[in-house]
């Protein structure tokens, strides 16, 4: 049965996993309110509702436990049948998005298993939430500073305490039974290594001989160098997640099955992520590392454990050094909050505001991120997750036949050209002589093959194409050589070949106005992909070129009735 009802009040919780939660409710000012309230949160539980983790049924508990309060300090009385829609109204005006979803997840329950509610309240259980969701926040990365320390930190950390687990090992592998040969540092670690902290403690205290020469706090040192503290197992399992980038549930999850070896350098390891389920990395070398340290530092551990024996982060309960206090107890969650801080507090590390370092494992994981993506590409996108980017741009950009690879080197020379040519600037005339032209414009003379004569007649007007003069027609890069340019007349506007003289003119004031009416019938992304650059060149580089009273005599011409049709004669309508 995934819930029951005891009493006195309380709920105990049967979680997937075999998890055992009991939440009291027999302390509450109204017992009708709590009883109605316990079988609320009995039917809530999966499989039949959304309590199936310790931490949500702690939550469910807190939140209903503080609505019985909150009800009856409003002078609200009796149980969930004699609640009106007003006053549960009236209560989720002050709660939170995450308070009333609960409240109605109770609700609903107690509805569906009891029934009895107010056909108000029923209403409103249909139908939307008071209170809405607030947008949350990423988390912020640490900065490179903070991310330094909190490293160094876990490494020193960790390599004191393996370093004391050695010695202590040591000493154990030197010892024997202390009840046969007598109370020795090294009998004592042999002691502790082979009946565990607890029996070793109970064995202890019935050491008759030699009893009082038993220190106390030299048993705490010689308990936390064989088997790993809070603090020790926070540190491997803080700096295993700054290496892997593991979700933190998911780490905190691990079992020892989890682990697969498939080589001595190469682990894969299955996790669980809340939001999405199963999931398996292959861990770097430094994180395998960093775990075979730990399965080292913990074995002694592990085989006195029981049940706890398969979690991954054992380790004994802090607090519990010396004898005649009560036997220490492992467990198998050292992220625990008040443990972050008692260790943060213990270590001194502080954050670059000069605060208390917030430790923190979705920050962890996305400073994990943000320096992997700054460092190197992530290879999110490649073609197999099993293939690294430089094994797939070998694999397949690079098998190429040699006509496929002169075609690729064709086409990167014709974009490069094509950047090239937008990046230069216009050539603009105001009827200067041959020589003076030649002088001024030697590359594009060079590049056209112009001689005298051609320059003379592209200067003369012969060879106007709408828009501009052409240096050659028969030599376009817009064409195969030999034949004729096909190129539109924005297209000169960015061509190496063309040549702007003050005669051009009112043919560029028209294809100005060109502009605007396409402009005018095309969306902004068309008009920028299709005319952008060429807009652009008429607006900035070409028209400024010519002084004010040139345009305003060619705008007179430019209004003039002529037909101005940049299509091909096949392509008018």
């Amino acid at each position: 049965m995934p819930a029951e009802i005891l009493q006195p009040l309380a709920v105990r919780f049967t979680l997937p996993g075999g998890v055992i939660h009991l939440g009291i409710l027999h302390d509450l000012p109204d017992p009708r309110l709590a009883a109605d309230l316990a079988v609320g949160v009995a039917a809530a539980t999966h499989p039949h509702g959304p309590i199936r983790t310790r931490s949500v049924a702690r939550q469910y508990m807190t939140t209903m436990r503080r609505m019985a309060r909150d009800l009856v300090g409003l002078g609200v009385t009796g149980g969930l049948t004699d609640l009106s829609t007003a006053a549960l109204v009236r209560y989720w005006l002050t709660c939170d998005y995450h308070r009333e979803r609960r409240i109605r997840a109770v609700l609903r329950a107690f509805q569906e298993s009891s029934g009895g509610l107010d056909p108000g309240i029923c209403v409103h259980l249909a139908g939307r939430r008071i209170n809405q969701a607030t947008k949350s926040q990423p988390n912020v990365p640490f900065s490179d500073g903070e991310w330094r320390r909190l490293e160094a930190e876990c490494i020193e950390r960790i390599a004191e305490a393996h370093r004391a687990h050695r010695q202590a090992m040591a000493a154990a592998a030197r010892g024997t039974d202390p009840s046969i040969s007598g109370v020795t540092a090294d009998n004592l670690a042999w002691l502790w290594l082979h009946a565990g902290p607890i029996a070793a403690r109970a064995t202890a205290d019935r050491l008759d001989a030699g009893y009082s020469t038993i220190d106390h706090a030299q048993i705490a040192q010689l308990e936390s160098a064989l088997f790993p503290g809070t603090h020790t197992a926070l540190a491997y399992l803080t700096l295993f997640a700054m290496r892997t980038g593991i979700v933190p549930d998911g780490i905190d999850g691990l079992k020892l099955e989890n682990i697969t070896r498939t080589s001595r350098s190469t682990v894969l390891l299955s996790y669980r992520k809340g939001r999405t389920g199963n999931e398996a990395l292959n861990l770097p070398l430094d994180a395998v590392r960093l775990l075979d340290r730990w399965l080292e530092h913990s074995a002694p551990l592990r085989k006195h454990s029981g049940e706890l024996s398969g979690k991954l982060w054992l380790h004994l309960g802090p607090g519990r050094g010396g004898l005649g206090i009560r036997p220490p107890k492992v467990f198998a969650a050292p992220r625990a909050q008040a443990r972050r801080r008692k260790w943060i507090e213990a270590s001194g590390l502080l954050a670059d505001d000069g605060e208390p370092f917030p430790l923190h494992g979705g920050r962890i994981r996305a400073t994990y991120h943000q320096r992997r993506d700054r460092r190197m590409w992530t290879g999110r996108t490649t073609i197999d997750p099993n293939h690294s980017a430089k094994v797939e741009g070998d694999h397949y950009l690079s098998s190429h036949t040699p006509a496929q690879l002169d075609a690729l080197d064709g086409i990167i020379e014709q974009a490069q050209g094509d950047i090239r040519r937008k990046a230069g600037r216009p050539v603009i005339t105001n009827g200067q002589d041959t020589a003076t032209f030649a002088a001024a414009f030697p590359g594009m003379v060079a590049d056209a093959g112009l001689t005298t004569e051609g320059i003379r007649a592209l200067l003369s007007g012969e060879q106007d194409v709408f828009v501009a003069a052409c240096g050659s027609l028969l030599d376009s890069p817009h064409a195969p050589a030999g034949t004729p340019c096909p190129a539109r007349p924005w297209i000169c506007l960015l061509c190496p070949l063309a040549a702007f003289a003050p005669r051009h003119l009112p043919n560029l004031l028209r294809l100005k106005e060109y502009f605007s009416r396409q402009a005018a019938h095309m969306t902004t992304t068309q008009f920028l992909q299709v005319f952008g650059p060429y807009s652009i060149r008429l607006d900035e580089d070409i028209l400024p070129r010519f002084g004010n009273a040139a345009i305003d005599a060619a705008a007179r011409h430019a209004a003039d009735p002529i037909p101005f049709s940049p299509l091909h004669p096949e392509e008018s309508p």
